[in-house]
């Protein structure tokens, strides 16, 4: 068993993601609504430091990595696991139109 922590590091869009979140539930729900959410998230991304691989990888996105998605409550966490650390690259409502989404890892 390997019982290896990875780092974990966020991308400028993944930072903008949580901070989209955070402001949309505070003004359609309410300050402890998003805390909460936002908070489950992020419990859920420090998990990928014991455990990167546990996710599916996502084939669509294969030819710019080894990316994974996690579902967490209603939302996608999106991240490339390198070997060594875990980069969260996107943080997406699960509904949200997967085409759009694809476009962001095209440089």
């Amino acid at each position: 068993m390997n019982d290896e922590n990875h780092d974990i590091a966020f991308t400028i869009q993944a930072g903008r993601d949580l901070r989209n979140i955070r402001q949309y539930l505070t003004r359609h729900a309410s300050a402890s609504v998003a805390q909460k959410v936002v908070g489950g998230i992020f419990d859920a991304i420090q998990t990928l430091a014991k455990t990167p691989t546990q996710h599916r990888p996502e084939p669509l996105l294969a030819a710019f990595g080894d990316y994974r998605v996690m579902l967490k409550g209603k939302y996608k966490v999106y991240y490339e696991f390198t070997g060594h650390d875990v980069i969260v690259a996107r943080i997406i409502h699960a509904k949200r139109d997967f085409k759009q989404v694809l476009k962001t890892f095209k440089g």
